[in-house]
C-alpha cells in the first residue's frame, strides 16, 4: 500500500511548456474558395434585391462593391492578425 503512495506522490507535475504557436483552423486554400462563393452570392443577392428599385446596372455596381467588401475584411483580418502576431 505505501508503494502506490510512493509512485503517486513521486509524480510530479509537469512543467508549464510554452504554448506552441496557433494554427489555423482552416487552411488559405479553403477559406479562399469559401469567399469567393460568398462574395459571389452576396454579389448576386445584392443585384437581385437593387434591380426592381434603381435598375439592373446600378443593381449590378451595388452587387459588385459588396461581394469586393467580403474580399475587403477578408484580406483585411489577414493583415491585422499577422500584424498582431509579431
Amino acid at each position: 500500500m505505501t508503494e502506490k503512495k510512493k509512485s503517486k506522490s513521486e509524480k510530479k507535475p509537469q512543467s508549464m511548456s510554452p504554448l506552441p504557436p496557433a494554427q489555423p483552423w482552416i487552411s488559405m486554400r479553403n477559406g479562399s474558395i469559401i469567399i469567393v462563393f460568398t462574395s459571389i452570392g452576396m454579389a448576386v443577392l445584392t443585384a437581385i434585391q437593387v434591380a426592381p428599385i434603381k435598375g439592373w446596372l446600378e443593381g449590378i455596381l451595388w452587387g459588385l462593391l459588396f461581394g469586393a467588401f467580403i474580399w475587403i475584411i477578408f484580406f483585411g483580418l489577414i493583415f491585422i492578425n499577422r500584424f498582431l502576431k509579431r
